[in-house]
């Protein structure tokens, strides 16, 4: 139900929207409980991620989407809210402003190293070129999000002692460059047991269907303890099987493969440009001129101001 509130406020003030920027596992739910902020809908793709009677339940891509179209709906109704997003893609923004919204941005930033803990400590984690990638995409942005919201804008660093060591030792590697950072992520990974996203969703055949998968593949030369290249395979073949009664036939599955090693191979080289820009990012001055961090008390009054 909305709010006499609510209807005053975009009434004489037209509709707001408080963006909770930041890469994955910089801290913005922490950020977020200390804002006075509950009289505005929430929309995070958490709620879809954890509801077990939702389609996107433990889907990482679905339950984006859905939160995606939940902030259109608000948009198109004019209706003020917080959105709790990465904001690595800026259009998303420009699209709320261009249709006349206001817009306050609270961004979290946290070292790379700090968010990819975070993300691996939580029960639900995203896949390490995730925590990687939106980090550069983000934090790339701050300048360009200053203009767009004219100001509207407030940053919160978040470096936590417990992660001090530990962040050292990855801008040690990172004066190393990409070779230094994926040699100490490597070792890391091994050292705490980090193997993959909570999100994987590995493909289950029928009795029936691995029998002949099995057929299919058996002269093929793939890693079948590659989670990601025999999820691929197993897909592509179910996929066809159920349609069709029989598996898509040698040609494609050796074609199916090469197109994902292919595009696994872009993938990997795009990994390597992410951690390219961090190290460049990290050491140089202008971008840690910018990281000018407001207490969440200063945040919470330029919220409220802007709100009322």
């Amino acid at each position: 139900m909305i709010k006499l509130s609510d209807l005053i406020l975009e009434a004489t003030a037209g509709p707001k929207a408080v963006i909770m920027a930041g890469g994955a596992g910089a801290g913005k739910s922490y950020l977020l409980q200390q804002l006075d902020l509950k009289s505005l809908p929430l929309v995070n793709p958490d709620k879809y991620v954890e509801d077990p009677d939702h389609p996107a339940y433990n889907k990482l891509g679905p339950a984006a989407r859905a939160a995606d179209q939940e902030a259109e709906e608000f948009v198109d109704n004019k209706r003020s809210f917080v959105w709790d997003t990465t904001a690595s893609n800026s259009k998303k923004i420009k699209d709320i402003l261009s249709k006349g919204f206001n817009v306050y941005m609270v961004m979290v930033y946290t070292h790379p190293m700090q968010a990819f803990i975070s993300n691996f400590q939580r029960e639900r984690n995203v896949p390490k070129s995730a925590v990687f990638s939106t980090w550069r995409n983000v934090y790339q942005l701050i300048d360009d999000y200053i203009k767009m919201t004219k100001g509207n804008f407030s940053l919160f660093v978040n470096i936590r002692k417990e992660f001090e060591d530990d962040i050292k030792a990855f801008d040690t590697a990172a004066k190393n460059g990409v070779i230094g950072i994926k040699d100490y992520l490597q070792k890391y990974a091994e050292k705490n047991k980090i193997d993959g996203s909570s999100f994987r969703n590995p493909i289950k055949l029928s009795a029936e269907e691995q029998q002949e998968f099995e057929k299919a593949t058996s002269h093929m030369d793939y890693d079948r303890d590659n989670y990601s290249e025999d999820r691929v395979l197993k897909k592509y073949f179910q996929d066809w099987y159920q349609k069709n009664g029989v598996g898509p036939g040698d040609d494609k599955m050796t074609k199916k493969l090469k197109s994902y090693r292919n595009q696994k191979e872009k993938a990997l080289k795009n990994e390597d440009e992410v951690l390219e820009n961090i190290a460049e990012m990290l050491f140089n001055p202008i971008f840690n001129s910018k990281l000018v961090s407001s207490t969440p008390r200063e945040i919470d009054n330029k919220l409220q101001n802007f709100l009322a």
